[in-house]
C-alpha cells in the first residue's frame, strides 16, 4: 500500500481543524472532498481517519484555555510544512527524493495525535514557531497537488 508521510496526515487534520471552524461547513464536508483527492496518492487518507484525526485536534484544543485556537493551528500547519524537527528545515523537493513520496508504513492517529499536542506544548515555550501574519500555505514551493486539494472549495452538500 501507498500510505501518507505522518508531516502530509498532520498537515491535512490541521488544515481541515482551520477552514472547519472558519468555514462554518461539516467536517464530513472536508474529509469527504480531501480524502477523494488524496486516496489515489495515499491509500491511507480515508474520510474516517481523517475525521477521527481532527475529531482529536480539535478535543485537545478545547482543553486549552486559550482564545487563539485558529492560531495555533496556522502556526501547527506553518510549522509542519516548514520543518522536519526542530532546527531541521523540511526539503519537499529534493534531488533524488520527495518529501511527498508515499511510505511503506501506516500513520496512526494517536502519533499524529501526540505530534500535534506536543506541538503545542513546545509553541507556548518557544513563541517564534509561529508564522509571520502574511503567511500562507499557498505560498508554499513545490507542494502545489497537496495545496490545490487543501484550498479546493467545500460545500455543504459534500458532507453526504
Amino acid at each position: 500500500m501507498k500510505y501518507s508521510p505522518d508531516w502530509v496526515l498532520n498537515l491535512a487534520c490541521s488544515v481541515i481543524t482551520k477552514r472547519y471552524v472558519l468555514e462554518n461547513v461539516p467536517i464530513e464536508s472536508f474529509t469527504n472532498i480531501f480524502s477523494k483527492a488524496l486516496e489515489p496518492m495515499y491509500e491511507d487518507l480515508t474520510g474516517s481517519k481523517l475525521r477521527e484525526g481532527v475529531e482529536k485536534e480539535m478535543r485537545f484544543l478545547a482543553t486549552l484555555d486559550v482564545d487563539d485556537y485558529i492560531e495555533i493551528v496556522n502556526a501547527h500547519i506553518f510549522y509542519t510544512v516548514t520543518y522536519e524537527k526542530p532546527g531541521k528545515k523540511r526539503n519537499i523537493n529534493g534531488f533524488f527524493s520527495s518529501a511527498l513520496k508515499p511510505k511503506a508504513t501506516e500513520t496512526s492517529i494517536a502519533t499524529n495525535s501526540k505530534s500535534f499536542k506536543a506541538f503545542v506544548f513546545q509553541l507556548r515555550s518557544e513563541p517564534k514557531l509561529k508564522p509571520e501574519s502574511s503567511w500562507d500555505l499557498s505560498h508554499v514551493k513545490d507542494m502545489d497537488s497537496l495545496i490545490a486539494i487543501f484550498n479546493s472549495p467545500v460545500l455543504v452538500f459534500d458532507a453526504l
